[in-house]
């Protein structure tokens, strides 16, 4: 993995690039490449998200190249469903981020809670899985790094690419006995029952067998909350509407579900999703719901 130095800001012609390209001026993109080609943007950068959260990234790496107001804005409506429901817990709550990238997600998650038991954060890619050490090592919390893919199996596997994104975020999980990654369940991570647990999956495709491998885990939390990616394109290429995986949720417990985008859907399992949700891109989010107690 090449190494190089960390900067505490990006240079102002990375920051006027993402700024053209948020505001959707032209040449932003093109400023982009420039500092690529010449080498401007070979180093890390460490951007602090609030007095004790702080997350080092690859500005190199073009999945990554996050400016502060960018990272700052990442995944805003999922992160606030997932910090006010963790927060709504009785008890700090274990995070399991899966597909945890470098780790951006947890880190504002981290700085949206006030606290939290564990995290734990899985990512097979060997490059983003040692920036998402560094970050894990940062946080005032208890953390793990667990270099596995997640499934509902023990084994080996390999990351196949998209044809229809060649990028390393939209990498999928292939089983192989012969692979390169580690594959575990979530229900092999040692996760004490009886606790919270907030579970965040965002694995290209692989959700419904991620949530087949946390059976155990989610049926003997005393709370929890489950967010996954709806990705037209992903549901395309496999087959699995995600109202598969809310249905699943709620044969462990009975669920209430949000769409994080989109607050107005009142979401109909029974049919599909996309026909209910016209975004490319979505996260749903399902919660146990309190149990009934009869009157």
């Amino acid at each position: 993995m090449p190494t190089f130095p960390v900067r505490s800001s990006p240079p102002w012609h990375f920051r006027l690039a993402k700024w053209l390209i948020r505001n959707r001026i032209r040449g932003g993109f093109q400023m982009i490449e420039l500092g690529e080609r010449m080498g401007w943007l070979d180093f890390d950068c460490r951007y602090k998200l609030s007095e004790r959260i702080s997350v080092e990234v690859p500005l190199y790496r073009r999945v990554n190249q996050l400016a502060l107001p960018d990272l700052l804005a990442y995944e805003r409506p999922l992160v606030k469903l997932l910090t006010d429901n963790i927060s709504s817990f009785p008890r700090p709550a274990t995070w399991i981020d899966c597909g945890a990238d470098i780790g951006i997600l947890t880190a504002l998650v981290a700085a949206g809670c006030r606290q939290l038991k564990e995290i734990i954060a899985l990512e097979p890619n060997p490059l983003p899985f040692a920036y998402l050490q560094r970050n894990l090592a940062q946080l005032p919390f208890p953390g793990r790094a667990v270099s596995s893919a997640a499934a509902d199996f023990r084994g080996r596997g390999t990351l196949a690419y998209s044809p229809q994104d060649p990028s390393d975020h939209s990498r999928f999980l292939a089983a192989d006995e012969k692979g390169d990654l580690d594959v575990v369940r979530i229900d092999d991570l040692g996760v004490a029952p009886g606790e919270p647990l907030a579970l965040k999956i965002d694995v290209e495709g692989g959700e419904l067998a991620v949530l087949r491998g946390a059976r155990q885990t989610l049926a003997h939390a005393s709370a929890w909350v489950v967010a996954f990616e709806a990705h037209r394109e992903v549901f395309r290429r496999t087959g699995i509407d995600p109202c598969e995986c809310v249905r699943y949720l709620g044969e462990i417990a009975r669920v209430e579900t949000k769409v994080a985008e989109r607050p107005d859907v009142r979401l109909d399992t029974d049919q599909p999703y996309f026909d209910q949700v016209s975004e490319k891109i979505t996260n749903v989010v399902c919660v146990r719901a309190p149990e009934i107690t009869p009157g």
